[in-house]
């Protein structure tokens, strides 16, 4: 475990289909040696997965965490532990510690990720003392409250762009859905802006 942090070590208690949107679940992550719980919204994929190989049961072929594991094994990378270690504005981060040969290396990822590979090789899962505290208060309070496994909208991939302009529209987020829009609409034009240059390669048949 990370050395100068106030971790708390969870773990996943519970995966359920979240009432606003089948398309997600929560998850709900409880302390190891304590009764607080978090409840983090995932993609459907990810918890899907994540539910799976908790339960034992095995797809008909590897999935990607599957894979990433067999590459881990291959190059004698050890996955020690995830730590989630920020939120803001209810959205979580969270990053995995790998080791090889005695190098450690920290890798940035989405907490359904972490969480996903996690599992898949039997690491810890921790979180930054903080967030459980702050965010346990707040389900005191509002027991709905929810972080959101999100990525910043310039990171995110077309179609990820577009299902969450659907959910922002379909939850009446209208601000969020106009960032999306923006951004759906800034890289269409670049693509065309792209689309439109001279290619170098093109033969000039004026020469």
């Amino acid at each position: 475990m990370e050395q100068n942090r106030e971790l708390v070590q969870v773990y996943v208690k519970s995966i359920y289909t979240s009432q606003n949107n089948n398309n997600y679940r929560v998850i709900e992550l409880s302390e190891t040696n304590g009764k607080r719980v978090m409840k983090v919204v995932l993609g459907m994929f990810e918890a899907d997965f994540i539910a799976a190989a908790l339960n034992n049961k095995f797809f008909k072929r590897p999935m990607p965490y599957n894979v990433m594991n067999d590459i881990f094994k291959l190059y004698n990378i050890e996955l020690r532990e995830i730590i989630i270690f920020g939120a803001k504005d209810n959205v979580i981060f969270s990053k995995i510690i790998l080791f090889q040969d005695g190098n450690r290396q920290e890798i940035t990822t989405r907490i359904s990720d972490a969480l996903a590979l996690a599992i898949e090789v039997g690491a810890p899962i921790f979180v930054e003392k903080y967030i459980v505290e702050q965010f346990f208060q707040n389900l005191m309070s509002n027991p709905n409250e929810m972080l959101v496994n999100k990525m910043p909208i310039q990171d995110m991939s077309m179609a990820e762009l577009e299902e969450e302009l659907k959910t922002a529209v379909d939850e009446e987020n209208y601000e969020e859905a106009a960032s999306i829009r923006d951004e759906i609409n800034r890289r269409n034009n670049k693509e065309e802006q792209d689309s439109n240059k001279p290619d170098d390669n093109t033969l000039n048949t004026n020469e």
